[in-house]
C-alpha cells in the first residue's frame, strides 16, 4: 500500500510486531468518531486523542516526508498555543477536527474493501482500459474519475494497473517501441487527469471534506456544482492534448482493441454506486440534524458493508462472506495508514490552533497595507498551494490553514465560495504534477516511469493550462460580482 507521504507502507504480513495494536487503536479512533457524531464527550475525545498520539508514536516509520512537515508543524502549534495560554476550548476543537479527518481515511478505506471483491469493478475496468484509440481517452478519464470518486486512491491504483497489463498482451507487443511508450503515457495521462478531477467537486473527496471542515459555515452547493461543471471543461482540454500527442500514430494502422462484450455493466453499475452513496449522504444531511460531514462518516461504513453484502450474494457463503471478507481487508489495512493519517490529522488541528494564534487584525491591516484585492487573494490561494505542493507540503495542510485563516479575516469581496474554488483550483492542478504527491507515487510504482517524468514532463502543460483557466474563470465571476 502507497502512503500519502510517499513511501511504501509495510504489508500486513511484513509488518512488526505493533500492527495488532496499530490496527486496534484505529479501530477505537473510528468508533471514537462515531460516538462524538450524536455524543459530545471530552473523556470520548480525550481518549481518542491519546490513541491517535499512540498510533503515530507506533506508525512513525511510516512517514515519508511529505508526512513529517505538517505532523512537526501540528507539534510547534501545539507548543505555541500552550506557551501563549490558548483556551482549552480552542484545543479541544482542534483535537474534535483532527480525529475526524483521521477516522475519515480509515472509514474511506472500507469502500475500497468492498470494490475489491465486488465484480463490476473489474469489469468496468477491462471497459475503460479496452476501448479503441478514438474512444481511450475520454473512457479512461472517465473511468479515473469514477472510480476515484468512488474508491479513491484504490480506484487509481486498480486501473493503472489494468492500464500496464494491457501493454503486455499480443497486440500490443507487436506495437514499435515509440507507440508502445506513448500508448502507456497516454493511458497513464487520462486516468490521472481524470482522478484529480475529484478535487473539484466530489463530496467524498479530501479537499471538499477539508474545506468545509476549515471554512464553517460554507455549503457543498455553493462551490461543488461549478466544479462539477469545470470537470468537464478540464476533461475537454485533457482531451486536445491527448488528441495532438496521437496524431503522428493515427497513419500508423494499428491494431484496433476493443472492450470484452457486455463489460459496460460494470460502468454502469459503478455510476449507480456513485449515485445511491450520494443520495444517502445528502439524504441524512437533510433529513436530520447531522452535518454533511457526519452524514459521510456515518453513511460511508454502512454502504460499503452492504455493497460487499450484495457482491457476494450467489458466492457460496454467501452475503455473510462478503461481508466478513471485507472486514478482515479494511482490518488488515488499519496498521498500515500511518503517513496518511499523521497527514490528515494533522491538517485537522493546525487551522484550529493557528487561528487562535495570528491576530486576524493586524492581518488583515498588513494584507490592506499591501494593496492586495480580493482577486489577488485568491488566486494567491491557488497559487500558494499549488507551489508548496510542488516541494512537498501536501495540498491538505495548506488548503485547511489558508482556507480557515482567509475566511476569518472577512477580506470584503473575497467570499468564502471564492476561497473554496481557490482551493479546489490549485489542489487540482498540483496533484498530477508534484513529484511528492501520493497520486504520482502510486503511478510510479505501478508504470515503472519516476514520478518526475510522469509529473512534470509528461503532465506538466495540462497541469498548467487547466490552473490558468480556473484562474481567469475564477477572476471572471469575482470581478463580476457572481461569487
Amino acid at each position: 500500500m502507497l502512503s500519502a507521504g510517499g513511501r511504501l507502507s509495510p504489508g500486513v504480513a511484513g509488518e512488526d510486531g505493533s500492527a495488532a495494536l496499530r490496527r486496534g487503536l484505529m479501530a477505537a479512533i473510528m468508533l471514537a468518531a462515531l460516538v462524538l457524531v450524536f455524543v459530545d464527550s471530552k473523556l470520548v475525545t480525550g481518549a481518542a486523542v491519546a490513541a491517535l498520539v499512540l498510533y503515530l508514536a507506533l506508525a512513525r516509520r511510516q512517514f515519508g516526508f511529505g508526512t513529517w512537515v505538517p505532523v512537526l508543524m501540528a507539534l510547534v502549534g501545539l507548543a505555541a498555543a500552550l506557551w501563549r495560554g490558548v483556551e482549552a476550548s480552542v484545543l479541544w476543537q482542534g483535537a474534535d477536527r483532527m480525529l475526524f479527518l483521521a477516522a475519515l481515511i480509515a472509514m474511506l478505506g472500507t469502500l475500497r474493501s468492498a470494490a475489491a471483491i465486488a465484480p463490476e469493478v473489474h469489469r468496468a475496468g477491462l471497459f475503460v482500459t479496452g476501448q479503441p484509440a478514438s474512444r481511450r481517452y475520454l473512457a479512461m478519464t472517465g473511468g479515473g474519475h469514477l472510480f476515484g470518486v468512488l474508491i479513491n486512491f484504490g480506484g487509481l491504483a486498480l486501473l493503472l494497473d489494468l492500464a500496464k497489463r494491457s501493454m503486455d498482451s499480443a497486440a500490443a507487443a507487436e506495437l514499435p517501441p515509440e507507440a508502445r511508450e506513448a500508448r502507456l503515457r497516454r493511458m497513464t495521462m487520462a486516468v490521472v487527469r481524470g482522478f484529480s478531477l475529484i478535487s473539484l467537486w466530489s463530496p467524498f473527496g479530501f479537499a471538499t471534506n477539508a474545506i468545509l471542515i476549515s471554512v464553517p459555515g460554507l455549503s457543498y452547493a455553493s462551490f461543488g456544482p461549478l466544479g462539477f461543471a469545470m470537470s468537464f471543461v478540464f476533461i475537454a482540454i485533457g482531451w486536445l492534448f491527448d488528441f495532438l500527442d496521437g496524431r503522428r500514430f493515427r497513419r500508423l494502422g494499428l491494431p484496433r482493441p476493443s472492450p470484452p462484450p457486455g463489460s459496460w455493466t460494470g460502468a454502469a453499475a459503478l455510476v449507480g454506486h456513485v449515485l445511491a452513496l450520494g443520495t444517502a449522504v445528502f439524504l441524512l444531511h437533510e433529513v436530520t440534524p447531522l452535518s454533511f460531514q457526519q452524514g459521510l462518516i456515518c453513511a460511508v461504513p454502512c454502504y460499503a458493508l452492504l455493497w460487499a453484502a450484495a457482491a457476494t450474494r450467489q458466492a457460496p457463503g454467501g452475503p455473510a462472506s462478503g461481508v466478513a471478507e471485507a472486514a478482515r481487508t479494511t482490518w488488515g489495512r488499519l496498521g498500515g495508514l500511518g503517513s496518511e493519517v499523521g497527514v490528515f490529522a494533522s491538517a485537522g488541528f493546525l487551522p484550529v490552533v493557528l487561528l487562535a494564534l495570528i491576530p486576524a487584525e493586524e492581518l488583515r491591516a498588513v494584507i490592506s497595507g499591501l494593496g492586495l484585492g480580493p482577486v489577488a487573494l485568491a488566486c494567491g490561494i491557488s497559487l500558494s498551494i499549488f507551489g508548496l505542493a510542488l516541494i512537498g507540503v501536501n495540498p491538505i495542510v495548506v488548503a485547511s490553514v489558508l482556507g480557515a485563516i482567509a475566511s476569518q479575516l472577512n477580506v470584503p469581496g473575497l467570499s468564502d465560495t471564492a476561497i473554496a474554488l481557490a482551493i479546489t483550483g490549485g489542489w487540482t492542478a498540483v496533484i498530477g504534477l508534484s513529484p511528492f504527491i501520493t497520486t504520482l507515487v502510486i503511478c510510479s510504482a505501478i508504470v515503472g516511469r519516476s514520478t518526475s517524468t510522469i509529473g512534470l514532463r509528461w503532465n506538466g502543460a495540462y497541469c498548467l493550462a487547466i490552473l490558468t483557466v480556473w484562474s481567469l474563470m475564477l477572476a471572471g465571476l469575482m470581478l463580476g460580482g457572481l461569487i
